[in-house]
């Protein structure tokens, strides 16, 4: 595996920690960037992303719909990235 695709594998796991935690933070009543339906899909699309490591294999489509949200805690940000990172792949 190359050294960019090894880079977005980690991000990919990195975020998909970050999901959980909202998702965790959702149960516990805390705040959170991304609706708790949006964040169990953003989350399968993150495996699926890991797991492929190939935009010609599977392309996400969360990273059109999570922009529309507001990001007081960095999530949307951080999916923003990695999808963008992701997209670069060759």
């Amino acid at each position: 595996m190359n050294e960019q695709k090894a880079s977005v594998e980690r991000q990919c796991l990195a975020a998909i920690d970050r999901v959980d935690l909202a998702i965790l933070n959702h149960q516990q009543n805390k705040p959170e960037d991304l609706s708790i339906s949006l964040l169990l899909k953003v989350r399968e699309e993150l495996i699926q992303m890991k797991n492929a490591l190939s935009p010609s294999l599977f392309r996400p489509s969360y990273g059109r719909f999570v922009l529309d949200w507001p990001d007081e805690h960095g999530l949307v940000r951080d999916l923003s990235d990695v999808g963008y990172q992701y997209e670069r792949l060759k």
